[in-house]
């Protein structure tokens, strides 16, 4: 079983895709977000065996919905 941590700021990450993202993900990764004043800790779990490859995808999905957003000018 693989569980990881990763810490998102909030000045990179915007906490709307970090949400979006991890619907996106749920049927690959349990996700447990645990928010602080700036940025979010998250936690996943999986047992499948691409599970590393799987929290790569979700930090840069994110970070590609937080760049999208930017560009539309979306409110964070």
């Amino acid at each position: 079983m693989l569980e990881v941590k990763r810490v998102f700021h909030h000045s990179i990450y915007n906490k709307a895709a970090l949400e979006e993202t991890k619907m996106a993900y749920g049927e690959l990764l349990d996700t447990t977000f645990k928010d602080e004043a700036n940025l979010t800790e998250a936690e996943f779990t999986t047992d499948d065996e691409n599970g590393a490859m799987f929290v790569d995808a979700f930090c840069n999905h994110a970070l590609f919905l937080t760049i999208q957003e930017h560009r539309q000018g979306t409110p964070e």
